[in-house]
């Protein structure tokens, strides 16, 4: 069999860089940054279910492929993982305050921003190491007097 060399146009190339990675400026970066702090903190809009990359970035005013760089670059994340460690936080901090005791898994996951409780255990696991049940029986156990 006989393997052929593959070769690429300059213009391909140039192409797939461009298109793997927009180069933000300080400016930007420092803009993005702002904004997105603000409004999580203030909007929590990690706790509605379906949240869409392209919901954020019409809610910060700022162009979606631009927020996913500033994700993808500066914070090294995708937008759901992004979106899940607030989530994450906030179902901890729940657990935390006894906020938790009368829901369900499934319950927990809905009010967190999930959109099912297996949703919310991967994450959940991905970023505490445990289960939300291990870390409610941990949380407990430490509480305890």
């Amino acid at each position: 069999m006989r393997h052929h060399n593959l070769t690429f146009s300059p213009e391909t190339e140039k192409r797939t860089s461009s298109f793997n990675a927009h180069v933000l400026s300080p400016e930007k970066i420092s803009d993005i940054a702002e904004r997105l702090k603000e409004f999580m903190f203030k909007e929590k809009p990690y706790l509605r279910c379906r949240y869409t990359l392209k919901s954020l970035a019409d809610d910060i005013q700022v162009q979606a492929y631009l927020l996913s760089a500033y994700l993808n670059q500066e914070k090294r994340l995708r937008f759901t993982d992004y979106l899940n460690q607030f989530r994450i936080e906030y179902c901890e901090n729940l657990i935390k305050e006894g906020l938790a005791n009368d829901l369900n898994m499934k319950g927990l996951a809905l009010i967190c921003g999930f959109q099912n409780r297996n949703t919310l255990t991967s994450a959940f696991k991905k970023f505490t190491g445990l289960t939300p049940s291990r870390y409610t029986k941990s949380v407990r156990l430490v509480i305890k007097p």
